[in-house]
């Protein structure tokens, strides 16, 4: 947490003191009980404190919204949920520390206390702390040392009291010394976990942190989406090009059944109001969201809004409510996701939503083909534009806009589930990693693609790619694959979401 807010918090502190009183005593002040009250317990006042330090508070009251946790005007921590406790993991200073802890109610009303303790000389070579943390994760971050001095770090962790080398080692950076932060992911919500790094230099030479001590949070609630979503019962369809006319690309095939079960899709694609929601909540600084591959590449690129976002070069950010939100990575596609308690479809489930289940039975699967294109088979039915494509460049035809349009302008291009914008518009992200030749493995039952890879999957076209009369929506078919590294961000490519 910032110094800046920690100064605010202590501030605030120092007032509510004139209000209602730090001691154990004050909270009872000439007979009249506040609301809330506060007692801490643990350490006790005058303790000699070793760490990771538990600070814990009994606190009463109706409607507890936040108890603070300070040492000295270090902000240790801010909780909302009960019991009210959490690790001071270390402290800089030597001598005697003033620890405070404060709640505020709904009704604005405050109480307080506060304890001296006694801080020691501490044993360890270089500091350990953490910058952010989750339900699931911690961004730990230690003292960075030059360039020469360490070579290695190595990570340790323990749900035990303590931790120390022969415990779980979760990360090592090697040959990056001036790395000096990691991201551990995976971790359960509400548990403890204690941390401790181990620095070599290159004769060998051990260097060793303090011990860390971390309580993840709670899982929060998602942020309300009311988006627009179209319910898919569970069927098999055809996946892949399976029509007898015309042809695709070599990682099209061979055309396969998949089953998939039951699924909502967004009828459109994300837009840049959906998307300012989890900008405007602090999305891009709260670990909950994101993995650890998101993570460390959005910290290290310094990464805190799509990429085009109010350009004024390109139809996105405030001024562009209904327009799908651009310049987005597949990891931050992926947070937004998280944020509001849904996912981004599979390959299957985007292929299925676009191609639908209509149509002839050509390849005699005993299934129909569904669409070339979400309205049908031709890209030019009744001599008017579908969807939104790099018009007039190889054609006679007029999209109307230059670059994206906003979410719904081609209401006669939805697929027959109804799901717009499938085609043209922006390219969208799938959650699949990409493999040229997945298809040849037949995945049938609810397939989620490869394992692993280097480039995710992009479906569906878009506004910079052109049509001819030869092979009119060549680019803008339901079944053509595209694919790009996860931390690409473009300026023709978006997303929507499924909730399963």
């Amino acid at each position: 947490m910032s110094g800046k807010f920690s100064k605010i918090l202590v501030g605030i502190f120092i007032i509510s003191l004139l209000l209602v009183g730090c001691s154990k005593e004050d909270n009872d002040t000439n007979g009249t009980d506040f609301s809330p009250t506060v007692e801490i317990t643990e350490p006790a006042d005058g303790d000699t404190v070793s760490f990771p330090q538990i600070i814990s508070a009994n606190v009463s009251g109706d409607e507890i919204e936040k108890v603070v946790f300070i040492a000295g005007e270090d902000t240790i921590a801010v909780d909302s949920t009960t019991p009210y406790s959490t690790y001071w993991s270390f402290y800089q200073d030597t001598g005697y520390v003033v620890l405070k802890v404060f709640a505020i109610d709904g009704q604005g009303q405050m109480g307080a206390d506060s304890i001296t303790v006694f801080v020691p000389e501490q044993d360890y070579d270089f500091p350990l702390t953490y910058i952010a943390k989750s339900s699931h994760n911690v961004y730990l971050s230690w003292w960075h040392f030059d360039v020469l001095f360490f070579d290695r770090y190595d990570v340790y962790m323990s749900t035990d009291s303590s931790v120390d080398s022969t415990d779980e080692l979760v990360a090592t950076i090697q040959g990056r010394v001036g790395d000096t932060c990691a991201f551990i992911d995976n971790l359960l919500p509400e548990h403890d976990y204690m941390f401790i790094v181990y620095g070599y230099d290159v004769s060998g030479s051990l260097g060793v942190s303090n011990v860390l001590g971390v309580q993840t949070n709670s899982v929060p609630s998602a942020y309300p989406d009311d988006a627009e979503m179209i319910s898919i019962p569970a069927d098999t369809f055809t996946m892949g090009y399976s029509w007898s006319e015309g042809g695709g690309e070599s990682e099209e095939y061979p055309a396969h059944p998949v089953r998939l079960n039951a699924y909502s899709i967004d009828k459109y694609e994300v837009t840049c109001a959906r998307y300012k929601t989890f900008i405007d909540a602090g999305g891009y600084s709260n670990p909950e969201w994101w993995d650890s591959a998101g993570w460390m590449w959005k910290e290290s690129n310094g990464i805190t809004q799509p990429e085009q976002w109010n350009s004024p070069d390109f139809p996105c950010g405030d001024d562009y409510p209904n327009y799908p939100v651009v310049g987005v990575s597949w990891y931050e596609a992926m947070a937004f996701a998280r944020f509001v308690g849904k996912d981004l479809p599979t390959e299957a489930q985007w292929e299925h939503a676009a191609r639908g289940t209509l149509g002839v039975d050509e390849n005699g699967d005993g299934y129909p083909e569904g669409y070339q294109f979400p309205w049908g088979n031709d890209f030019y039915a009744d001599g008017t534009v579908h969807c939104n494509y790099l018009s007039g460049s190889q054609d006679t035809y007029d999209d109307g806009y230059e670059q994206s349009a906003p979410v719904g302008s081609y209401p006669d291009g939805a697929s027959t589930f109804g799901a717009e914008d499938m085609s043209g518009n922006v390219e969208e992200w799938c959650k699949d990693w990409f493999e040229n030749t997945y298809y040849w493995d037949n995945p049938f039952d609810n397939p989620t693609g490869p394992e692993d890879g280097t480039e995710k999957v992009t479906r569906g076209g878009s506004f910079i790619l052109y049509s001819t009369p030869s092979l009119p929506g060549y680019f803008h078919r339901t079944t053509i694959r595209s694919s790009l590294g996860p931390s690409n961000r473009r300026y023709f490519i978006g997303f929507r979401l499924v909730k399963n």
